[in-house]
């Protein structure tokens, strides 16, 4: 891919996205405002002229860096502030107090010192809230109902205004530090990325532990934390989005007054002098250890910086070619040896002197042992492209669709808008902020060449990682065990004539008309039993896109554990064979899926609409009559068994809560079961059972966005040429009742302790769902700031309101490195008693905002197409073909009086002393 996998290590995934995109529209300019209290203000901001927001720059007078956003069809409002420090500001003798700090600003200000005050408000009123260190910024945001905005920006602005840093909950939330630290501590993503430090400078402050322990954190925490706050705080080294329903008018005189209270220090920007990496370091080899059955192999050059040169995006053209994984590219011949399972490649920024370009292999067993060829292989493919033209058309064509993609650009989510953009204001001009990410406009071939110069195999650092690798050293945070060798990289003789640059990409969209438009919802076009397709004509989001959803419906489902098991082999199979024609499609803006979930597998198609059916149809075919290699069954037969051991090391929290689903949902499967289905299968076996799957099998289908009815018919004719089609019974999932007490014991291999505590709904009704989720909305803040903030059990302290096919309830889940499952259940249960009590005495006002908040949160508009697509197609799933199953649980939350949920809460708090599921491990706690 173009863009890094999950594997690659955090410092090198400050990445763009998979293409640059390019500009065409200028918001309109307002030149008669006269701004309250501040130094500039500009309103020639590049947007998509697919962008209804509104959007203005400021700069206070205190040097805060502001661009308000008003969007008259907000069903949230929200704001982010960037503070431009991070974990690469820490003090040497404080590792993590960055860190440390963003979780302080949290707990109390002076004026509103309530310690869970903040985080009640914003989720009573519908909202969430969130916060991040990064190396060089720290960013804060939330969103919440427009209605409580004001009050809400009031309270986040009071972080950076008047922080309390109480004493009292330094020292608590000391613990909460040191929980995240435990929690990650068997993580291999994290392992890699602190081990890996250790070939850098080590007076860079990338070569440094960040997340913060008891130990980083003991003494005189709270007199470093206020030095901190004062030397790194300050309004002109911060950042501010807010976007809300009001005019720019409106909302600009209430922002500036509010958040011109912020102190400016006159800090300057930090420049960091010292290299990332010292003459002579590289070329290196590491080898570290892994918990997982995984293996790894990665690349990274450092390179000149990066960040001034986003309009030309030089090395991103690089990062693109060594990416693909078309015909020709070094995926594709790396794939075929049965070597890898993917390939990623992408840019990274360190700080304003220092860059990284890397290149990440999620390698095969097989492939861990070829290291040397696959070294060989990756410089051959680099020294192609040396030998080779840099090709303007191959630069344009990645230019076409970044315009396509800022062009048709789709609304996000206000939360997301505001925390992706904040961070930009410290290095993107004004003008430029929407489309900096999009831009692609200045080729320079002799640019390009010159950033190619440096990935050479001197001045490489390769890291390699294989699980229980026993080095001679071993890393001080995470005890990752590693060897480091300084020295040439060893390679092996290798044919790489197949190696060549990509052809011309034909999936490129020609057609981008936009249908005439209806206001109907999704209606049954073809309907009979063998066949049901709805269409819904649907251009409201301006996007010459479709998402199509075709779902293959066979006797009995795929709700057996052979059929689940077996489905998932066999969908990576398929999707295996599809990736080198895939791929082009990918970057051209139109993608697919394969699913196999209990209903049986589903093909879905997204992006723009004029290739879709193309694409669909070569989908199809793999599908249903698949060659398939011998060699590649093997391998990805051991890779899914890989996979399924890998299960058992992944986050007590996650395991616990997904065991819940494996033990109450019929096709639900757990690893263990399902491993000796893959062990015992055949390749003959495997064709067997596919042909069986599909022998009699009926059509849903869903066809949604720019599209017209006449595709229903195009689709099945479509269909027809591959499978045929007949009425069957559809296989339905069913929840299991709990009855007595349920009890399962992981026995993770996890210092943490974990307990996940369920409560079933009596009922499937909508009623008894509108209750849950009106009772887990009214107690899941007060739950985290007692288990979390007051009692400092755990990092990860969470009420859910679980729902499986209709059947809701109510978990509580907890993972903790300081009390064992017993001790949780049992502060748990106190909980619950004092919030019996808190409902009680609840005035009819604190219960109506509270029930609006969820309320909000359920009827929110679709934010664009996919979106909406999503829901449609989980309605239909679902047979509710009015396609407003959200509606209707708000129209049951609306008619639930205060003494409907207090009845309720009396009703799980009885059944946790009879009826419930435990899942549970005991971690270090016996």
């Amino acid at each position: 891919m173009t863009y890094p996998s999950n594997n690659l290590s955090p410092w090198l995934v400050t990445l763009f996205m998979l293409f640059a995109l390019s500009a065409c529209s200028t918001a309109p300019v307002d030149s008669d405002l006269r701004p309250v209290a501040s130094a500039v203000v500009r309103n020639d901001i590049v947007k998509s002229p697919n962008d209804t927001r509104e959007y203005r720059y400021l700069e206070l007078e205190n040097g805060l860096k502001v661009l308000l956003v008003s969007d008259e069809k907000a069903d949230k409002s929200a704001a982010a502030l960037t503070v431009f420090r991070g974990s690469f500001d820490d003090p040497i003798e404080r590792p993590g107090l960055a860190h440390f700090l963003e979780h302080m600003l949290f707990i109390g200000t002076e004026k509103y010192p309530e310690p869970d005050g903040y985080f009640s408000y914003v989720q009573s009123h519908g909202g969430s809230s969130n916060a991040y260190t990064a190396s060089e910024h720290t960013n804060y945001f939330f969103d919440v109902q427009p209605e409580a905005f004001r009050e809400g920006l009031d309270r986040f602005a009071h972080f950076f205004i008047s922080p309390l840093f109480q004493k009292e909950y330094v020292e608590r939330e000391k613990n909460a530090v040191n929980s995240e630290y435990k929690m990650q501590i068997k993580e291999d993503g994290w392992r890699g990325f602190v081990v890996q430090k250790q070939v850098l400078n080590p007076d860079h402050p990338a070569s440094r532990f960040n997340i913060g322990t008891l130990d980083t954190l003991d003494g005189d925490v709270h007199g470093a934390l206020l030095t901190f706050f004062d030397d790194h705080y300050s309004a002109n080294e911060m950042g501010l989005v807010v976007l809300a329903k009001e005019p720019l008018d409106e909302l600009q005189p209430w922002v500036v007054e509010l958040f011109s209270q912020i102190r400016n220090r006159n800090l300057s920007n930090i420049e960091r002098e010292m290299p990332l990496l010292l003459e002579g370091q590289l070329p290196a080899t590491m080898q570290h250890d892994n918990l997982k059955e995984t293996y790894g192999l990665s690349y990274t050059w450092p390179i000149p910086p990066i960040g001034d040169l986003y309009r030309k995006k030089p090395v991103q053209y690089l990062s693109n070619l060594i990416g693909h994984e078309g015909d020709g590219s070094l995926h594709k011949l790396l794939n075929d040896l049965g070597w890898i399972n993917s390939l990623g490649a992408g840019e990274s920024v360190i700080d304003d002197n220092a860059a990284v370009l890397s290149v990440n292999l999620d390698l095969t067993e097989a492939g861990a042992g070829h290291v040397p060829e696959i070294n060989a292989y990756v410089f051959a493919y680099l020294d192609m492209l040396r030998n080779s033209d840099i090709e303007q058309w191959i630069y344009d064509e990645q230019a076409a669709v970044s315009e396509l993609g800022f062009r048709f650009a789709e609304k996000s989510s206000a939360m997301g808008v505001v925390r992706t953009l904040a961070p930009n204001l410290e290095h993107i001009p004004a003008e430029d902020l929407l489309v900096a990410p999009y831009m692609m406009e200045e080729f320079d071939g002799e640019m390009i060449r010159d950033f190619l110069g440096y990935m050479t195999p001197e001045n490489v650092f390769v890291a390699v990682s294989s699980p229980g690798y026993s080095g001679s050293q071993s890393e001080k945070w995470f005890g990752v065990s590693y060897d480091l060798d300084q020295g040439d990289i060893e390679t092996a003789e290798v044919e790489s004539t197949r190696l060549k640059l990509p052809e011309p990409n034909p999936f490129l969209p020609e057609s981008l008309g936009l249908v005439s438009a209806d206001e109907d919802l999704p209606l049954p076009v073809i309907q009979r039993d063998d066949v049901e397709v709805y269409v819904d004509t649907d251009v409201e989001f301006r996007v010459p896109r479709a998402v199509t959803h075709v779902s293959l419906r066979n006797p009995g489902g795929l709700v057996a554990l052979e059929d689940a098991a077996i489905a998932q082999l066999y969908a990576t199979l398929v999707q295996d064979d599809l990736n080198a024609l895939a791929y082009p499609a990918l970057l051209a803006g139109v993608s697919y899926q394969i699913a196999s979930p209990p209903r049986g597998f589903r093909v879905s198609i997204g992006g723009y609409e004029d290739k879709q059916f193309v694409l669909l149809n070569e989908v199809m075919l793999r599908l249903i009559n698949l060659d398939i290699d011998a060699d590649r069954f093997d391998t990805l037969k051991q890779e899914m068994l890989k996979n399924l051991s890998n299960a058992a090391k992944n986050r007590p929290f996650r395991q616990a809560y997904q065991r819940v689903q494996d033990t109450l949902v019929n096709s639900g499967w757990t690893a263990e079961e399902q491993i000796p289905v893959i062990e015992g299968l055949s390749l003959v076996a495997l064709v067997q059972w596919r042909d069986a799957i599909f022998k009699d099998v009926s059509l849903q289908a869903l066809i949604h966005g720019n599209v017209e009815d006449e595709k229903a018919a195009a689709l099945v004719e479509l269909v027809k040429q591959h499978v045929s089609l007949t009425g069957v019974e559809v296989g339905e999932p069913l929840v299991a009742t709990v009855s007595g007490v349920m009890e399962v014991d992981l026995a993770v291999d996890h210092a943490d302790a974990v307990l996940a505590l369920y409560v079933q709904n009596e009922t499937a009704s909508i009623e008894e769902r509108a209750k849950s989720a009106l009772l887990t909305h009214l107690v899941s803040p007060g739950y985290f700031s007692t288990l979390r903030t007051e009692q400092q059990l755990g990092y990860v302290v969470s009420a859910i309101h679980s729902v499986f096919f209709e059947r809701g309830g109510m978990t509580f889940l907890v993972q903790s490195p300081v009390v064992g499952p017993a001790e949780i259940r049992q502060r748990t249960l106190a909980f619950l008693d004092t919030e019996v009590e808190r409902l009680a005495g609840m005035s009819a006002e604190e219960y109506g905002v509270n029930k609006g908040g969820l309320i909000a949160r359920l009827t929110q508009r679709d934010k664009n197409l996919s979106q909406r697509a999503g829901r449609y197609w989980s309605d239909l799933d679902r047979g509710v073909t009015t396609f407003d199953a959200n509606m209707q649980l708000a129209k049951a939350v609306s008619a639930l009086e205060l003494p409907d949920v207090q009845r309720f809460l009396g009703e799980v708090r009885a059944r946790l002393n009879a009826n419930y599921l435990q899942v549970y491990s005991n971690g270090k706690f016996e």
